[in-house]
């Protein structure tokens, strides 16, 4: 069996760009800046006329942001999950590859039908996360009782691979 590895999937982060850009045109456009903003009295609920600008800047600002992250994963070739001979990478956690010998248990979470890959480590503190990742480790181990999630959504790969190259290099005793 060859090494796994997921990048992030060109085609769904194109679809997250023109969604995220959608947002930000409709933000412009509550905010007053693309001609005259919505009618706030129209529809089924009301809003105060003075906060739709508001409103409209808020969407601007949020989904802009989330402009900027899809667009630098768009153009991001990097393996964003990489399963082989020497253990497991994940990209949002840390550069690190963590060793087989490191992993003392895999497990499955699942939650609305998206499953993650939980690995359980023997020394957590030896393979320190970054980013937000590592802002939301003690959360993550709260809710599903491991050290590092592996989610593959917005990447080319599939669960099943996933599992089966962790099984095939880190072997079936790994599993509960």
């Amino acid at each position: 069996m060859k090494e796994f590895r997921a990048h992030h999937s060109r085609w769904r982060m194109g679809l997250l760009l023109l969604a995220a850009l959608g947002f930000v045109v409709g933000g412009l456009w509550m905010a007053g800046v693309l001609g005259e903003g919505p009618d706030p009295s129209s529809g089924s609920r009301r809003i105060s006329p003075e906060l739709v600008p508001y409103v409209g800047w808020l969407c601007v600002i949020f989904f802009g942001m989330c402009l900027l992250v899809i667009a630098r994963r768009f153009f991001d070739d990097a393996a964003q999950v990489e399963i082989g001979r020497a253990g497991i990478k994940v990209a949002q956690w840390s550069d690190a590859t963590i060793p087989w010998s490191e992993i003392r248990r895999v497990s499955v979470w699942s939650y609305q039908s998206q499953k993650n890959i939980i690995l359980h480590l023997r020394r957590p503190e030896a393979y320190p996360g970054r980013g937000i990742a590592a802002k939301l480790s003690r959360a993550n181990r709260m809710l599903t009782g491991g050290d590092i999630a592996i989610n593959l959504v917005g990447t080319d790969g599939r669960f099943d691979d996933a599992m089966a190259a962790i099984a095939h290099f880190g072997g079936h005793a790994l599993f509960d």
